[in-house]
């Protein structure tokens, strides 16, 4: 093997060639080069380092539950973060970046302590959640966080929350190289039956509307209702409550369920889920997602923009 391959088993497990529609839940992508899981954060960082001072081009893997990737091999280093430490002090939990939500909701449920319920049944992990603050029912990620600490420019910083750019799915870690590496969640004392009331309520309000193929979970960002230049006489009265116009309800008016390009289709239970229900290429899932803005766009006058990570 050549050296870069000897030099990354110092930090992690390495495949070459790897198949990377295994680590995405859309299940599709084509090979990376090199894929190096570390389960240590100060393994990560010193991968990190080695990395950007040998001018290596490295990508992060998370859950793999928000992107969309290319077919073709990319020629770089992908890191799959598993570092999984957690700990709950008083009302705070501390959780590294490769832990899945689920574990965090849990861990929260078990030390009768609430914030995180509306995570439940969501795929994907820490850092993931922190870098595209995550969200759902009205809360997210960065109404819990108290800070987060991050891989910057060879250093290791602690960000506070006002610090992270929040805004709707998004924060300024998403669009840098920056690496979440942990996160500090501060909640509120409660009782386990209160928390997990809500929680089943929540996992109750999915239940059915998960499709049963491979998919990246909503596709597309809701609308903020101030932007919505329609008629606001036609929208659920739980639209103008939240303040959002949901991407599926437009999606569904222009009676797009159903409509496939390949292996790619808009899921028959969420207008709002594109799915790979045959084989489907990234080109399939771009064919869909171009069709479902120009409908959009033509019947609303709104620009449907992606959630989920687009890597082309």
């Amino acid at each position: 093997m050549d050296e870069l391959y000897q030099q990354l088993k110092n930090f992690g497990t390495v495949k070459t060639n790897a198949v990377l529609a295994k680590y995405t839940t859309f299940k599709i992508g084509g090979t990376a080069q090199y894929l190096v899981e570390v389960n240590d954060s100060d393994k990560l960082v010193a991968l990190l380092n080695f990395l950007s001072g040998q001018g290596v081009e490295f990508f992060i893997l998370g859950g793999g539950s928000n992107l969309l990737l290319p077919d073709q091999e990319m020629d770089k280093v992908f890191i799959k973060i598993a570092t999984n430490k957690l700990s709950a002090e008083g009302d705070a939990i501390i959780a590294e970046a490769g832990l899945p939500l689920a574990r965090i909701v849990n861990e929260a449920t078990k030390n009768s302590l609430s914030g995180l319920e509306w995570a439940a049944g969501i795929p994907g992990t820490v850092g993931g959640a922190v870098r595209g603050n995550a969200g759902a029912y009205g809360s997210d990620t960065s109404r819990n966080l108290s800070r987060v600490d991050i891989w910057r420019d060879g250093a290791v910083v602690t960000l506070q929350p006002e610090e992270c750019g929040f805004n709707y799915r998004d924060s300024i870690i998403k669009h840098s190289q920056d690496v979440v590496l942990r996160a500090y969640f501060k909640l509120i004392p409660s009782t386990s039956a209160e928390i997990v009331s809500k929680t089943q309520s929540y996992i109750m309000e999915r239940a059915g509307k998960f499709p049963p193929f491979p998919s990246a979970g909503s596709f597309f960002k809701n609308i903020i209702l101030s932007k919505f230049p329609g008629d606001h006489s036609i929208l659920p009265e739980k639209f103008v409550k939240v303040g959002k116009v949901g991407a599926a309800f437009l999606i569904e008016k222009c009676d797009l369920k159903g409509f496939a390009v390949g292996g790619a289709k808009i899921s028959d239970e969420h207008a709002n889920f594109l799915v790979n229900f045959n084989g489907a290429t990234q080109a399939d899932v771009l064919a869909v997602m171009e069709k479902a803005k120009e409908e959009v766009y033509n019947k609303y006058g709104v620009e449907l923009e992606p959630e989920v990570e687009i890597v082309r």
